[in-house]
């Protein structure tokens, strides 16, 4: 065996050691006489039009800088979910959207905001869809209260807003006295929280209003001879499920009650008894 025994510091190598040094340089030469094999049957060719390749990239370095991915990008499709009331075409006008326009230029947050201050819609869901799509979910505004005034209805959607209704679906609703007429988004927001949490509640509701006096909302159920006063705003389910809650725990007080009074969160104070309950 020629091989050197000892490493260029000197230090000396065992059987081992330079058995695996040996493998190693055999796999080496055998890379190198492939590779030199395959370059010298056609591998060159190869290499030529690689470098070529290169060649032609880095002169066009300057103008491949400036395009971008995105703007070769254009949208296709638009699909729209949950629109019962507007149209198609009414959606994608509102929302400045139109097919063809470059992807990049498409701002989802935009596109939300200018469809929410629409009155018909109540919440809006935009997301881009890659390659070229746009998907719009829309939920559209729905009653929670109407207006009698002179043989007239108006119907108030959750944002206070009316709405395309007729007489028949205004007589289903809670109705709110004119008097409240500057607190109307107020209201209509309470009635739509309660609608939420408490769909059976809501349906209870006869009328509503605003009771300037207590600086509250005077709330009148089907059920019930009594009032009820809510806070004017902060609502939660907390609130509504006290108020259930006393018909079960408070029968004979809420009986002769002339009102409730909700407005603080976590009691409930039952006020203006009818005299004759009181005197037995």
């Amino acid at each position: 065996m020629n091989e050197r025994k000892t490493t260029l510091l000197g230090r000396r190598m065992g059987y081992n050691e330079q058995k695996k040094r040996m493998e190693r340089n055999q796999k080496i030469k055998a890379a190198c006489s492939r590779a030199f094999h395959w370059f010298k049957r056609g591998g060159w060719i190869a290499c030529v039009v690689v470098v070529a390749a290169i060649a032609v990239l880095w002169q066009q370095r300057f103008y491949l800088q400036q395009v971008s991915p995105l703007k070769l990008r254009h949208l296709q499709r638009v699909e729209i979910e949950g629109n019962r009331m507007l149209s198609w075409d009414d959606v994608m006008q509102n929302a400045q959207v139109e097919t063809g326009m470059l992807m990049s230029e498409l701002d989802p947050d935009s596109v939300k905001a200018a469809l929410m201050a629409l009155p018909l819609i109540r919440s809006v869901e935009v997301e881009k869809k890659f390659p070229s799509s746009l998907f719009i979910k829309l939920q559209e505004s729905t009653p929670v209260l109407s207006v009698l005034s002179e043989g007239s209805a108006v119907v108030y959607s959750e944002k206070g807003v009316p709405l395309p209704h007729s007489m028949a679906t205004a007589m289903r609703l809670p109705v709110m006295d004119v008097e409240s007429m500057e607190k109307v988004k107020v209201l209509a927001e309470f009635l739509n929280e309660m609608r939420d949490n408490d769909k059976d509640l809501y349906e209870k509701v006869s009328q509503i209003g605003w009771s300037e006096k207590d600086k509250a909302i005077e709330v009148f159920y089907k059920d019930v001879g009594f009032k009820v006063l809510f806070s004017a705003n902060g609502w939660t389910k907390d609130d509504f499920r006290l108020y259930n809650s006393l018909g079960t725990g408070f029968v004979k007080d809420l009986i002769c009650a002339g009102e409730v009074d909700m407005r603080f969160h976590g009691f409930a104070y039952v006020r203006h008894y009818d005299k004759r309950c009181v005197n037995g």
